[in-house]
Protein backbone atom coordinates (compact mmCIF):
# COMPACT_ATOMS: atom_id res chain seq x y z
CA UNK A 1 0.00 0.00 0.00
CA UNK A 2 0.96 3.46 -1.17
CA UNK A 3 2.00 6.47 1.88
CA UNK A 4 -0.85 8.28 0.27
CA UNK A 5 -3.07 5.39 0.98
CA UNK A 6 -2.26 5.05 4.55
CA UNK A 7 -2.83 8.48 5.08
CA UNK A 8 -6.30 8.40 3.20
CA UNK A 9 -7.14 5.38 5.34
CA UNK A 10 -5.95 7.07 8.63
CA UNK A 11 -7.85 10.33 7.92
CA UNK A 12 -11.19 7.83 7.05
CA UNK A 13 -10.61 6.30 10.34
CA UNK A 14 -10.12 9.81 12.44
CA UNK A 15 -13.56 11.02 10.89
CA UNK A 16 -15.20 7.90 11.73
CA UNK A 17 -13.57 7.79 15.58
CA UNK A 18 -14.98 11.62 15.55
CA UNK A 19 -18.79 10.15 14.66
CA UNK A 20 -19.01 8.74 17.93
CA UNK A 21 -20.73 9.51 21.11
CA UNK A 22 -18.21 12.14 22.87
CA UNK A 23 -17.35 13.89 19.93
CA UNK A 24 -18.91 17.52 18.83
CA UNK A 25 -21.52 15.63 16.97
CA UNK A 26 -22.53 13.87 19.74
CA UNK A 27 -22.16 16.37 22.51
CA UNK A 28 -22.68 14.68 25.94
CA UNK A 29 -26.58 14.44 27.56
CA UNK A 30 -26.66 17.22 30.13
CA UNK A 31 -29.27 15.45 32.31
CA UNK A 32 -29.15 18.05 35.14
CA UNK A 33 -30.27 20.48 32.79
CA UNK A 34 -33.16 18.21 31.63
CA UNK A 35 -34.05 17.57 35.33
CA UNK A 36 -34.11 21.03 35.77
CA UNK A 37 -36.66 22.13 32.91
CA UNK A 38 -39.32 19.49 34.42
CA UNK A 39 -38.51 20.61 37.81
CA UNK A 40 -39.24 24.20 36.78
CA UNK A 41 -42.36 23.64 34.66
CA UNK A 42 -43.59 21.74 37.48
CA UNK A 43 -43.69 24.72 39.27
CA UNK A 44 -45.46 26.53 36.08
CA UNK A 45 -47.85 23.54 36.02
CA UNK A 46 -49.03 23.46 39.55
CA UNK A 47 -49.23 27.73 39.26
CA UNK A 48 -51.51 26.84 36.11
CA UNK A 49 -53.94 24.08 38.47
CA UNK A 50 -53.92 27.16 40.64
CA UNK A 51 -55.49 28.96 37.86
CA UNK A 52 -58.00 26.83 36.93
CA UNK A 53 -57.31 27.31 33.11
CA UNK A 54 -57.61 24.19 31.17
CA UNK A 55 -56.03 25.40 28.48
CA UNK A 56 -53.29 26.41 30.14
CA UNK A 57 -53.06 22.78 31.70
CA UNK A 58 -53.08 21.02 27.87
CA UNK A 59 -50.06 22.76 27.41
CA UNK A 60 -47.76 20.39 29.40
CA UNK A 61 -49.02 17.82 27.40
CA UNK A 62 -47.71 16.66 24.08
CA UNK A 63 -50.28 16.04 21.39
CA UNK A 64 -50.60 12.62 21.51
CA UNK A 65 -50.30 12.35 25.16
CA UNK A 66 -52.26 9.54 27.19
CA UNK A 67 -53.36 10.69 30.53
CA UNK A 68 -54.87 7.74 33.07
CA UNK A 69 -56.98 8.56 36.15
CA UNK A 70 -57.92 5.40 38.22
CA UNK A 71 -61.58 5.06 37.65
CA UNK A 72 -61.62 7.03 33.74
CA UNK A 73 -60.69 5.35 30.34
CA UNK A 74 -56.86 6.45 29.81
CA UNK A 75 -57.96 9.82 27.63
CA UNK A 76 -55.59 9.79 24.30
CA UNK A 77 -54.63 12.80 22.55
CA UNK A 78 -55.21 16.74 22.62
CA UNK A 79 -59.02 16.80 22.67
CA UNK A 80 -59.30 13.94 25.46
CA UNK A 81 -57.15 15.26 27.37
CA UNK A 82 -58.34 18.76 26.96
CA UNK A 83 -62.00 17.43 27.87
CA UNK A 84 -60.52 15.26 31.43
CA UNK A 85 -58.44 18.83 32.21
CA UNK A 86 -62.31 20.56 31.55
CA UNK A 87 -64.16 17.96 33.62
CA UNK A 88 -61.22 18.56 36.67
CA UNK A 89 -61.03 22.36 36.96
CA UNK A 90 -65.17 22.42 36.33
CA UNK A 91 -65.75 20.61 40.09
CA UNK A 92 -66.59 23.21 42.93
CA UNK A 93 -63.78 23.25 45.10
CA UNK A 94 -61.45 21.30 42.96
CA UNK A 95 -57.20 21.85 43.68
CA UNK A 96 -54.30 20.23 42.89
CA UNK A 97 -50.76 20.15 43.76
CA UNK A 98 -47.81 17.74 42.92
CA UNK A 99 -44.19 17.67 43.31
CA UNK A 100 -41.85 14.98 41.87
CA UNK A 101 -39.46 12.97 44.43
CA UNK A 102 -37.29 11.75 41.07
CA UNK A 103 -37.24 12.54 37.86
CA UNK A 104 -34.79 10.28 35.61
CA UNK A 105 -33.50 10.89 32.27
CA UNK A 106 -32.67 8.59 29.36
CA UNK A 107 -28.80 8.78 29.06
CA UNK A 108 -29.92 9.52 25.29
CA UNK A 109 -31.75 12.67 26.62
CA UNK A 110 -35.05 11.92 24.36
CA UNK A 111 -36.85 10.62 27.38
CA UNK A 112 -37.66 11.38 31.33
CA UNK A 113 -39.48 9.98 34.20
CA UNK A 114 -40.74 11.57 37.35
CA UNK A 115 -42.18 9.82 39.72
CA UNK A 116 -43.99 11.96 43.20
CA UNK A 117 -46.71 12.33 44.58
CA UNK A 118 -50.10 14.57 44.80
CA UNK A 119 -52.78 16.05 46.61
CA UNK A 120 -56.04 16.47 45.43
CA UNK A 121 -59.42 18.27 46.85
CA UNK A 122 -62.66 17.87 45.30
CA UNK A 123 -66.27 18.39 46.24
CA UNK A 124 -67.98 14.35 46.71
CA UNK A 125 -71.15 15.04 44.18
CA UNK A 126 -73.36 12.99 46.74
CA UNK A 127 -72.42 14.73 49.89
CA UNK A 128 -71.21 18.24 48.93
CA UNK A 129 -68.58 17.80 51.65
CA UNK A 130 -65.09 18.00 50.32
CA UNK A 131 -62.83 14.71 49.64
CA UNK A 132 -58.50 14.88 50.08
CA UNK A 133 -56.97 12.05 47.93
CA UNK A 134 -53.53 11.35 48.55
CA UNK A 135 -51.24 9.47 46.25
CA UNK A 136 -48.39 9.44 43.77
CA UNK A 137 -48.39 9.74 39.88
CA UNK A 138 -45.39 8.94 37.08
CA UNK A 139 -45.34 11.35 33.64
CA UNK A 140 -43.05 10.70 31.31
CA UNK A 141 -41.62 13.12 28.75
CA UNK A 142 -40.40 13.48 25.87
CA UNK A 143 -38.52 16.79 24.21
CA UNK A 144 -40.91 18.45 21.79
CA UNK A 145 -39.24 19.68 18.20
CA UNK A 146 -38.80 23.09 19.73
CA UNK A 147 -36.55 20.97 22.51
CA UNK A 148 -39.68 21.66 25.58
CA UNK A 149 -39.81 18.96 27.39
CA UNK A 150 -44.29 17.55 27.46
CA UNK A 151 -45.61 14.81 29.27
CA UNK A 152 -46.45 12.04 26.72
CA UNK A 153 -47.57 9.33 29.84
CA UNK A 154 -49.72 10.41 33.08
CA UNK A 155 -51.27 8.15 35.31
CA UNK A 156 -51.67 8.58 38.80
CA UNK A 157 -52.68 6.11 42.19
CA UNK A 158 -54.48 7.02 44.93
CA UNK A 159 -53.27 6.20 48.24
CA UNK A 160 -56.73 6.67 49.84
CA UNK A 161 -59.57 9.74 50.60
CA UNK A 162 -59.53 11.68 53.87
CA UNK A 163 -63.01 12.57 54.54
CA UNK A 164 -63.67 15.94 56.12
CA UNK A 165 -64.38 15.78 59.95
CA UNK A 166 -67.25 14.96 61.40
CA UNK A 167 -68.85 17.24 64.43
CA UNK A 168 -69.24 15.82 67.84
CA UNK A 169 -73.28 14.63 67.92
Amino acid sequence: MSDRAFVILGLGATLLAGCGAGSPLHAPVDTARIVDAIKTDEVHWNADWRSGDAGRLAAHYAPDAVVMAPGAPAAAGTAATRAVLDQAVGQTGFALTFASDRVDVAASGDLAAAHGHYRQTSTDPKTGAAVTETGSYVTVYKPGTDGVWKAVWDINTPEGTTPPPQPPP
